[in-house]
């Protein structure tokens, strides 16, 4: 092998290395990114949301009404469908026969958007844009609690 033909070869193969470390680095650093919020959001869900939606179970329970609370966790499946990371507080109001009952229920929900770091809050009502979507440093229990009130006032109300 001629001189020429190393040096040459071994600066485009050496600035193809370095293109392709930044290129694994930055997607390592998106995975790594994606991780922290997903476990980010799973700490929130434990201490913040959860603890209101129990508590707001429980007062829902004690008048007769029906109220569960559902968790999923992130996944993509196989054909790259995403599922995101969610917590729901389910409610049937007090007096719905059982044949209504499914058509009967309201879901608040606490859903990740993981494509942009945030949270959604929906009532099953549709999306309002950014409107019904936070950062995880505003989901604190002030808000969920907030959240919680506007959505039972809306079921009791109508």
């Amino acid at each position: 092998m001629s001189e020429y033909l190393r040096n040459e070869l071994g600066k485009m193969l050496d600035h193809y290395d370095e293109q392709r470390r930044a290129v694994l680095a930055r997607e390592q650093k998106l995975k790594d990114d994606e991780a922290r919020f997903l476990a980010q959001f799973l700490e929130l869900r434990r201490s913040v949301v959860r603890p209101v939606f129990e508590a707001a179970a429980a007062m829902l329970g004690a008048r007769g009404h029906e109220a569960s609370i559902v968790e999923h966790e992130f996944s993509v499946d196989a054909s790259s469908k995403v599922a995101e990371a969610a917590i729901a507080l389910q409610i049937v109001p007090a007096g719905t026969a059982a044949a209504g009952r499914a058509e009967r229920m309201r879901t608040l929900s606490i859903a990740t958007r993981h494509y942009n770091k945030t949270v959604s809050i929906n009532s099953g009502k549709p999306m309002e844009g950014a409107k019904n979507t936070y950062t995880l440093e505003r989901l604190t229990e002030q808000l969920v609690e907030e959240e919680v009130v506007r959505f039972v006032g809306g079921i009791i109300s109508g």
